[in-house]
Order: structure tokens, then C-alpha cells, then sequence
């Protein structure tokens, strides 16, 4: 179970950190269109993936376990989201 949510979470960080570096290279090259919308649909995409986290620790955990790990997991992403913006934002700024 543990290298499942190892698992999980690896794949979620390095989707951001993929959306991430696309959005600083696009900030930094002054690109024109919807500012965002690789972090924003990453974003989406890891978020709507965490019900096969919660099932999945339902099924082989149990319930308790799985809100534990649901709530946590909701937790850090929130705070790790709120960080990769905050750096990206100091990234992003060409300097003066």
C-alpha cells in the first residue's frame, strides 16, 4: 500500500513539476494566451485522480484508513499547489 501512495503522490508531484517548468519558460519568453492553463489543467488532473487514491486505500486499508490518507493528501497537495505558485511566481520575473 505504501508504494502505492509513493506512487501516486511521484506522479502528482512531477505532473506540476511539468506544468510548472512549462509555465516559467512560457512567462519568461513572453508567450501570449491563456496564462495558466498547463498548472490550471494539471491542476484538475491530479485533483480528480484522488478518488482512486481513496478507493483504493478503501479497498485494501480500510475506510478510516482511507479518509486519513484522503484528508492529509488534500492537506499537503493544497499547501505543495500554493509553494509551486509562489515559485513560480519569484521564477518567473525577469530581472530588472
Amino acid at each position: 500500500m505504501h508504494v502505492f501512495w509513493m506512487v501516486w503522490a511521484g506522479a502528482v508531484a512531477g505532473i506540476l513539476l511539468l506544468a510548472s517548468c512549462i509555465e516559467v519558460s512560457g512567462a519568461r519568453n513572453g508567450f501570449l494566451g491563456a496564462n495558466g492553463i498547463f498548472l490550471f489543467t494539471s491542476g484538475y488532473l491530479t485533483v480528480f485522480s484522488s478518488p482512486i487514491l481513496f478507493v483504493a486505500t478503501w479497498i485494501w486499508s480500510s475506510f478510516l484508513t482511507a479518509l486519513l490518507v484522503w484528508g492529509i493528501g488534500a492537506i499537503v497537495y493544497a499547501a505543495l499547489f500554493a509553494l509551486v505558485l509562489q515559485l513560480i511566481d519569484r521564477l518567473a520575473r525577469k530581472p530588472s
